[in-house]
């Protein structure tokens, strides 16, 4: 059965980036059929070639002359109309014939709170989800991570997804070249409890709420090791690969 991933994550955190070079790496380590699609209407250019692109449709653009609104309003709107439009979009490649395909790797708007935490997007990777394995990836960006609140509200991002979509979610640490702290995010993902003992200066209310999303990072860690993930780096996209795949595993173990 193919397998989907869906990459989410704050605007500028990689994900184009990584459908790109992952879909490359797939295809000329693996040799395998990969499918990339578009569903961000706000992208101008891309360094990838979509087999489905919902600019085919409608782009933000679009969306933001034909309702007289602003970026986020269209943004909104776009959640709205792919769920609409949901028939059509079903109805062309990749999705009219996954078995094509090995992988199909989806490209996600950064503004999560515009798409994919609205109630019309989710209906949609619902639907993707009950025909084939689906597993969304959680872009962490390395380069914006330097404290423990940095780490811990990515962190909290994280399990909204998860809460929000229903869908199995894994955490993927992106510009790994550029991490500021890789110490941290190694804590963050598979020993949270470690970041208890760590000093860090915060007051006021960060000094009561972040021993809070510390222990919603550990009673939602699973069995997850750390990925990193850098475009520059070929090799790294065997282990962003590997953590995927046993992401679909019926066993659940991602050790």
């Amino acid at each position: 059965m193919v397998s989907v991933t869906v990459f989410a994550g704050m605007a500028g955190s990689g994900k184009t980036s990584i459908v790109a070079g992952y879909s490359k790496w797939l295809k000329t380590s693996l040799f395998a059929r990969v499918a990339t699609v578009n569903l961000n209407p706000g992208v101008e250019t891309l360094p990838y070639t979509p087999v489905f692109d919902i600019r085919k449709y409608f782009t933000l653009r679009d969306l933001m002359k034909k309702y007289g609104v602003g970026p986020n309003a269209a943004f909104l709107k776009s959640a709205e109309m792919i769920s609409y439009l949901a028939d059509k979009i079903m109805s062309e490649e990749p999705f009219s014939n996954l078995d094509k395909w090995d992988y199909v790797l989806i490209d996600t708007p950064g503004q999560l709170e515009a798409f994919i935490f609205q109630p019309e997007a989710r209906e949609f990777l619902a639907g993707l989800s009950s025909k084939t394995n689906l597993v969304v990836g959680y872009l962490i960006d390395s380069s914006m991570i330097s404290s423990i609140p940095d780490a811990v509200t990515s962190w909290f991002m994280y399990v909204l997804i998860q809460v929000k979509t229903g869908l199995l979610t894994v955490p993927i640490i992106s510009k790994a070249d550029l991490a500021r702290n890789p110490s941290l995010l190694k804590d963050l993902i598979e020993n949270p409890s470690a970041l208890v003992s760590k000093e860090y200066s915060v007051e006021g209310l960060q000094a009561e709420i972040i021993p809070e999303l510390i222990q919603i990072a550990m009673k939602t860690k699973g069995a997850l090791r750390v990925v990193m993930v850098s475009i520059h780096d070929g090799e790294s996209f065997r282990s962003l690969h590997n953590v995927l795949q046993e992401a679909f595993c019926a066993c659940g173990d991602l050790t």
